[in-house]
C-alpha cells in the first residue's frame, strides 16, 4: 500500500512538473529548463531583473534551399525625393518595393553590352497632380489682406500660439509671404500648401490678436469684455478661404502639405477639438506618413535643413494628435513602434530665426511618450483580473514616480508664485507645466469616483486637498487607489493656480487648448471633491477656476457648451452647501446669505422673518436694482460711474430643500448619463465639446 501511494504521488509530480515546463515556456519562451537555469531565473525575479531573452535557446541554425533566397529580414523602405519638399515612401513589404525588386532583378540579369539600353525606364507616377484645380491659387491670392495686416497676426501667432511645438520656420515664412506680395505671379500650383499653410496662420493670429490689444484688458490681465470677440469673424474668413485650397493641398501631398493641415488642425482646437480638430490632426499625420516622415532618413543627400524640418514637423504633428486622442477617447492612428524618426536637435547654425525653444519641445514631447505608457497601462486594467488590479496601479504609479523625478531633474524655469521682473511669466514654462499636471489627473481620474453614491453633505474631514504640504517622495504609505487620487487632486488644485498665474500677468489665451482643457479637467476633479468634503482650499479653487473658465469660454460655442456644463455641476454644489446642518441649525452666514438672496430678487423684505432675526428690519427700496443705478429721474454721484447690479457668482434658489431632494434633481438635471440636455444645446453636438463624446 505504501509503495503505491508513493508511485501514485510521484506520478502526480511528474505531471505537475511536466505542465508547469508548459506554462513556463509558454510564458517566458523557449527558455533552458535544467536546475541551474530554473535558479538563475527565480533569482532574477527576486531582484526584479528577470528578462525572458536573456535565458532563451538560439534555435541551431539549419542549412536549406531557403538559405539561397532573399528573407523577411532583407526587406527594407525607401524614401525617395521628388519635387518641391515632396517625397515617396515605399514601405516594407509593400506592392512598390517588390516590384523595384524584381526591376533590379531583371537588370542584373541583363548581360553588359556596349549597345544595350539604359537602365529599365518608366512613367513614374506620384501624385494625382491632374486632379489639382486650374484657378484656386490665383484667385487666393487676390484676396489676402494688406501687408500691415498680414505682419501683424503672423506676429501674434509666434508670440503666443506656437509655444512648445513646431510649425513653420518663421524665416521661411517670411521670405514666402515677402514673395506672394511682391510677385504673388511666381507662386506655382505645386506651392498650393504654402499658400494654405498661410492663410490658417492668419486665422490663428486672430484667435490671440486680442492680447495684444492695450484697451482690451484691464490691470490685471483680464479681458473687460465677455462677448464674443469681433475679430473671429475675420478668422473665420481665413479659415474657409484655406478650405478652399485643401483638396488641392491634399493631392500634392508635400511637406507644406503637412504643415497647412496641421495648423488646420491647430486653428479648429478650440472649437471642436474631438471631431473636425481630430479629423485635420489624423489627415495630417497621414500625410506625414506618405512622406516617410516617421521614419529615419535612409540615407544622405537630403538638404539639413528640410531633414530638421520634417523630423519637427513630424513629432509636433504625432504627438498632437495622439494627444488630443488621448483625452478624447479616440484610438492612435500608429503605433509607436512603427515610429522611428530622429528627435528635434538644436540647429542654430541652420535655423537662426527660429524662436521655438528645443528644450522645451522635447521636454513636451517627453511628457507625452509618458502619457502614452501610461494611457496603455490603464487601458489594461479595464479587462485585468480583479487579483491583479493592484499590481496594475502599482504599475501606473511607477510610471508617475519615474516622470516626477525627470520632471524635480529639470532647470528652474520661470513659472514661480511671484512675478518678479527677474523672472518673467512666460507661456511656454506654464505650458509645460499645465501639461505634466494634466497628464497626473489624467492617470488618476479614473479611479476618483465612488461605485456608489451616498446622499448627504459632503464631509468636513481632512483630503488630500486639504494639505499645503508637498508630496512625499515615496508615497507607498497608502494603497495605490489613494496616492494616485491624492496627485489627481493637488495637480488639479496646481492648474487652477498655475492658470490664475496665467491671467494676472500675460493673460489667459482663449485659444489655447492646454490652458482651456487643463483648467475644464481640474474643474471636474475639484467638483468631485467638493461633493464629498467642504474645504476653504476646494471653495476658492472652484470659484476661481469658474471666473477663468467663463472668461475663456467667451471665443466660441463649443467652449460656453462645455463651461455652462460646468457651470451647472458648480451650482448644485452650491445648493448642497447651503442646506442646514445636521442638527437643523443654520449658522448667521446662511440666514444672511438667504436674506441676500431674497434681496436680490425682488422679495418683500418682511416676507423673510425667522424667528432668531430681530423683529425691525433695515428699510430698502422695494427695487434694489435701483439702489445700485439711482434711482429714476436722479442724477448719480459727480465723478462717479453708475453703479451696476452685480449677478450672483452662481445660480441659487430662493428655497433650499432637503439633500436627497438636491441631489435627485442633480441628477435629473441631465437625464440617465449627465448628457446634456436638447434644450441647452444650442445646436452644438456632443462632438463639438472638448470633453469628447
Amino acid at each position: 500500500m505504501c509503495r503505491n501511494r508513493n508511485g501514485a504521488n510521484n506520478t502526480e509530480l511528474l505531471q505537475r512538473i511536466s505542465c508547469m515546463e508548459k506554462i513556463i515556456t509558454h510564458y517566458a519562451g523557449n527558455v533552458a529548463l535544467d536546475t541551474e537555469s530554473l535558479k538563475a531565473m527565480s533569482l532574477a525575479i527576486d531582484n526584479k531583473t528577470f528578462d525572458a531573452s536573456q535565458f532563451q535557446r538560439q534555435a541551431p541554425i539549419m542549412d536549406s534551399p531557403c538559405s539561397d533566397y532573399l528573407g523577411a529580414d532583407d526587406e527594407n523602405y525607401t524614401v525617395q525625393p521628388l519635387d518641391n519638399n515632396t517625397t515617396h515612401y515605399s514601405g516594407e513589404f509593400s506592392h512598390w518595393n517588390f516590384s523595384m525588386r524584381i526591376k533590379q532583378w531583371i537588370e542584373q540579369c541583363v548581360p553588359e553590352r556596349h549597345d544595350a539600353p539604359g537602365p529599365l525606364s518608366f512613367k513614374e507616377y506620384y501624385r494625382a497632380e491632374e486632379l489639382q484645380s486650374a484657378n484656386n491659387t490665383a484667385a487666393s491670392l487676390s484676396a489676402l489682406p494688406p501687408r500691415y495686416v498680414a505682419e501683424f497676426l503672423v506676429q501674434a501667432f509666434y508670440k503666443h500660439a506656437e509655444t512648445n511645438y513646431f510649425y513653420v520656420e518663421r524665416g521661411w515664412l517670411t521670405e514666402q509671404i515677402e514673395l506672394i506680395y511682391q510677385n504673388p505671379g511666381a507662386l506655382s500650383r505645386r506651392e498650393v500648401g504654402t499658400l494654405c499653410m498661410i492663410w490658417i496662420i492668419f486665422a490663428i493670429g486672430t484667435q490671440y490678436a486680442y492680447l495684444d490689444s492695450v484697451t482690451g484688458r484691464d490691470a490685471h490681465g483680464k479681458s473687460d469684455d465677455s462677448s464674443p470677440f469681433s475679430e473671429d469673424t475675420i478668422g473665420v474668413m481665413f479659415y474657409q478661404q484655406a478650405c478652399k485650397l485643401v483638396p488641392d493641398v491634399i493631392t500634392v501631398a508635400s511637406l507644406e502639405s503637412v504643415q497647412a493641415i496641421l495648423l488646420m488642425g491647430i486653428y479648429t482646437l478650440p472649437l471642436d477639438a474631438s471631431g473636425l480638430s481630430y479629423i485635420y490632426l489624423n489627415l495630417a499625420v497621414k500625410l506625414a506618413i506618405q512622406n516617410g516622415m516617421h521614419r529615419k532618413w535612409p540615407a544622405e543627400g537630403l538638404d539639413p535643413y528640410v531633414r530638421e524640418t520634417r523630423n519637427r514637423v513630424w513629432w509636433t504633428a504625432y504627438t498632437t494628435e495622439k494627444r488630443v486622442g488621448i483625452y478624447h477617447g479616440r484610438p492612435l492612428s500608429i503605433q509607436s513602434k512603427d515610429v522611428d524618426a530622429d528627435m528635434p536637435v538644436d540647429r542654430p547654425d541652420i535655423m537662426p530665426s527660429n524662436a521655438t525653444n528645443v528644450a522645451h519641445m522635447l521636454a513636451t514631447l517627453r511628457l507625452n511618450q509618458a502619457l502614452g505608457k501610461i494611457a496603455h497601462e490603464i487601458s489594461v486594467l479595464r479587462t485585468s483580473q480583479k487579483h491583479g488590479m493592484n499590481e496594475g496601479l502599482q504599475r501606473v504609479i511607477d510610471m508617475k514616480e519615474e516622470l516626477r523625478r525627470w520632471w524635480d531633474s529639470l532647470p528652474e524655469t520661470a513659472y514661480h508664485d511671484e512675478v518678479n521682473p527677474q523672472n518673467p511669466i512666460s507661456r511656454a514654462d506654464t505650458h509645460l507645466k499645465l501639461e505634466y499636471c494634466l497628464l497626473r489627473m489624467y492617470a488618476g481620474r479614473p479611479f476618483i469616483l465612488p461605485r456608489e453614491v451616498v446622499r448627504g453633505n459632503g464631509s468636513t474631514s481632512s483630503s488630500p486637498a486639504d494639505s499645503n504640504n508637498p508630496r512625499p517622495n515615496t508615497p507607498h504609505k497608502s494603497n495605490p487607489r489613494s496616492i494616485l487620487v491624492a496627485d489627481c487632486v493637488e495637480a488639479a488644485l496646481t492648474i487652477i493656480d498655475t492658470c490664475h498665474l496665467l491671467q494676472s500677468t500675460i493673460g489667459l489665451a482663449r485659444a489655447s487648448y492646454t490652458e482651456f482643457s487643463s483648467c475644464r479637467a481640474a474643474l471636474l476633479v475639484i467638483i468631485t471633491q467638493c461633493l464629498q468634503r467642504k474645504t476653504d482650499r476646494l471653495r476658492d479653487a472652484l470659484r476661481t477656476g469658474m471666473a477663468m473658465i467663463k472668461e475663456m469660454s467667451a471665443g466660441g460655442e463649443s467652449a460656453r457648451s462645455e463651461a455652462s456644463l460646468i457651470e451647472v455641476f458648480e451650482r448644485a454644489i452650491t445648493r448642497l452647501d447651503a442646506t442646514v446642518d445636521s442638527s437643523g441649525r443654520e449658522t448667521d452666514y446662511s440666514r444672511f446669505k438667504k436674506w441676500e438672496l431674497l434681496w436680490k430678487n425682488d422679495a418683500p423684505i418682511q416676507d423673510f422673518r425667522p424667528e432668531e432675526s430681530p423683529e425691525n428690519s433695515m428699510p430698502l427700496q422695494q427695487n434694489p436694482n435701483n439702489f445700485w443705478r439711482g434711482s429714476t429721474g436722479t442724477a448719480a454721484r459727480p465723478g462717479m460711474p453708475a453703479m451696476h447690479a452685480p449677478s450672483p457668482f452662481v445660480g441659487m434658489d430662493t428655497n433650499f430643500p432637503s439633500v436627497p431632494q438636491v441631489m435627485d434633481e442633480f441628477s435629473t438635471l441631465f437625464g440617465y448619463g449627465f448628457g446634456p440636455s436638447p434644450e441647452n444645446m444650442g445646436g452644438t453636438a456632443n462632438g463639438g465639446m472638448w470633453m469628447g463624446p
